[in-house]
């Protein structure tokens, strides 16, 4: 955790590693944020609401109790009990600049690297053991476990670096029809799209755009799963396609019950989810935001009737005589 530490010092915000409730490391603005002096507190007793899950939370400051201030941060789990809090005041994070979202990103990278390495190890050592057991043994059952929760906690520590070093390539020309098509079905047998229907309706020949493949292949597998799991496996997808104006875009749509309005402006910021249980790392959406800038287009958001949401996602056209123009889903 030593390079969490050096970034804790190194950061403006009030930020503070903690074991359990146990305050081990924090930086100088944590200190003066709730005026501490040892014996220091647990945790739980500066902040109301204390933060259960992964993500960004609001709470009200404890210590002192006077003046009054309200605190958002982000809670980051950093493997065993170790957990990284970061807090700003409502005001300042109502005002986050760019600056601050990659000093965020710097930092999730920093702790997908102190992940990597004991995943890594695990991931091994696991497989190692898999390939000694007799073929009869009651053990399989939980190597196997222990494979696949490593291998999931890969996948975040992934989806973190992405964050904080977004995956470059040559851009190419990219059919939007063919990649909503693979991307469905790599994960069409996924546990919340198995039961799901997808309903296609995609524009007449290559739907044309330029772009990195890895990077747009990503935001629509993160849409597909946000949809399927919204509808909790069971309902109707409609997957579309289609041009305007020198532009293409493609839309996924689920049959949900729709983003709350009181959230909405929220879902593209970073470690922000609704998900329980620690499901949802609150970076896919965030992600996914950033690539399509990167690539000159845009997310539109928008609730249906009688129920579900609809992303839409506008990328630059490539020019094509033969792409023509269709109706507007506007």
């Amino acid at each position: 955790m030593v390079v969490v530490r050096d970034l804790i010092i190194s950061l403006k915000e009030a930020a503070a590693l903690l074991r359990g409730e146990t305050l081990s490391f924090f930086n100088e603005r944590f200190r003066r944020l709730f005026g501490l002096k040892e014996p220091y507190p647990p945790a739980s007793e500066l902040l109301a609401p204390f933060p259960e899950e992964a993500g960004r939370f609001e709470a009200r400051r404890l210590v002192p109790l006077e003046p009054p201030l309200i605190l958002t941060g982000v809670w980051l789990p950093l493997g065993g009990k170790d957990h990284l809090l970061i807090l700003w005041e409502k005001e300042e994070a109502n005002e986050m600049t760019e600056e601050k979202l990659e000093l965020m990103g710097k930092l999730a990278g920093e702790i997908a690297h102190e992940l990597n390495n004991p995943l890594g190890g695990i991931l091994l050592y696991g497989n190692l053991l898999k390939e000694d057991l007799p073929a009869e043994s009651s053990l399989h059952d939980y190597v196997d476990k222990i494979i696949k929760l490593a291998t999931r906690g890969r996948i975040i520590a992934k989806t973190l670096l992405s964050l904080a070093h977004p995956e470059e390539g040559p851009r190419e020309a990219l059919d939007l029809n063919l990649l909503l098509r693979e991307m469905y079905e790599l994960v069409s047998e996924y546990r919340a799209l198995r039961q799901v229907e997808p309903i296609w309706e995609l524009a007449p020949g290559p739907v044309l755009t330029r772009g990195v493949r890895s990077q747009i292949e990503r935001v629509i597998l993160n849409l597909i799963i946000n949809a399927g799991e919204a509808m909790e496996g069971r309902g109707r997808l409609f997957l579309r396609t289609g041009r305007s104006a020198g532009e293409v875009y493609f839309e996924v749509q689920d049959t949900g019950p729709g983003i709350p309005e009181e959230i909405r402006p929220r879902i593209f910021e970073p470690f922000f989810t609704t998900k329980k249980d620690g499901k949802g790392t609150g970076l896919g959406l965030s992600i996914s935001h950033s690539i399509v800038n990167r690539h000159g287009g845009r997310i539109e958001v928008k609730n249906v009737r009688p129920t579900g949401a609809l992303f839409r996602v506008w990328l630059p056209a490539v020019e094509d005589e033969d792409q023509g123009t269709g109706p507007d889903h506007r």
